[in-house]
């Protein structure tokens, strides 16, 4: 049995039955019966299976296919997030592509990030050169209190024990630094409206599936508070509407699977990408606007929080 990362309970309740977006195999997501944390099942090991391999490849800087470049300004856009800190030292737990560590360093940060494997590593090591480290953040001998900043962006629902993360990241931050977490919401609008076709259940890759409620818990019994926490995020929150409607409709996850990786010239000679054409035209704009008030209800697709040491 597996304990609850945020109260103990090992109670878990049958929630909802998710298909793979790339392989459509079903796989379930249970709920804790006391606090409503949700997890994965059956997830599978990240490092040894096939399921961190987008469009036929481990590396990060692929994923996104020909829209990697625009994924990457969104990427960037994340140093917003911690403008109130002065520059300092800073750890990107699961820094991907290296986009946002590059822009952290532009402001003046010592930067630092981690990685699963060697060839996901391998782009963010193209951009940052040796600052990036292979392997999970509680095996790598970081110095206690060597950070200002610690973040983990859409990275701690893939992991098998968040909570252990989550402690070693209290462990590593100074005192007054941050660490700021970004995840989606399973409490929000647009979980409950696309239900099993929610596109940010994304099983197996996720494991844990946390609502603000629950972070926080997690968060709590890892010594750590909230400072403060937004709901509304522009890359997250509109085109899982958007991808939500086709679902519904019985388009499948055709958007998310092959529009954001295919190449302009594989799409033009698929039907279905015409038959998107109609949809994305008429959703997108009231996609944003539905997220916005969703956001402002605290209940916007994704959730970043910025916590402090207790």
């Amino acid at each position: 049995m597996i304990s609850c990362p945020a109260c103990d309970n090992n109670a878990w309740k049958e929630f909802l039955v998710a298909a793979d977006i790339y392989q459509g195999t079903n796989h379930t997501i249970l709920r804790c019966d006391s606090c409503g944390l949700a997890r994965t099942g059956d997830g599978e090991d990240p490092i040894s299976s096939h399921i961190y391999r987008y469009a036929g490849s481990c590396d990060a800087g692929q994923r996104f296919g020909y829209l990697q470049g625009v994924m990457g300004k969104f990427r960037r856009a994340r140093s917003s997030a911690v403008t109130t800190q002065h520059p300092g030292r800073a750890l990107d737990v699961g820094c991907g592509d290296g986009s946002f560590l590059e822009a952290l360093a532009r402001q003046g940060w010592q930067v630092f990030g981690t990685e699963l494997s060697e060839s996901i590593a391998l782009t963010a090591r193209k951009r940052l050169g040796d600052c990036v480290r292979v392997g999970a953040i509680d095996q790598l001998d970081f110095p206690a209190a060597s950070f200002d900043l610690v973040t983990f962006w859409h990275v701690l629902e893939h992991l098998e024990d968040p909570k252990l993360a989550l402690v070693e990241a209290r462990r590593l931050l100074k005192t007054g630094g941050r660490l700021v977490v970004a995840l989606p919401n399973i409490e929000s609008l647009q979980a409950w409206l696309f239900g099993d076709g929610w596109l940010h259940l994304d099983v197996p890759r996720h494991r844990w599936h946390f609502s603000p409620h629950t972070l926080a818990a997690v968060a709590d019994r890892c010594g750590l508070r909230v400072e403060r926490t937004s709901h509304f995020s522009l890359e997250y929150g509109p085109f899982a509407i958007v991808q939500g409607v086709a679902t519904k409709v019985g388009l499948g996850h055709y958007l998310f699977a092959h529009l954001v990786r295919d190449a302009p010239a594989q799409l033009v000679r698929d039907i279905r990408f015409w038959t998107h054409i109609p949809l994305v035209a008429v959703s997108a704009v009231p996609s944003v606007l539905l997220e916005f008030v969703a956001a402002s209800c605290g209940r916007g697709g994704a959730v970043v929080m910025t916590l402090e040491p207790k």
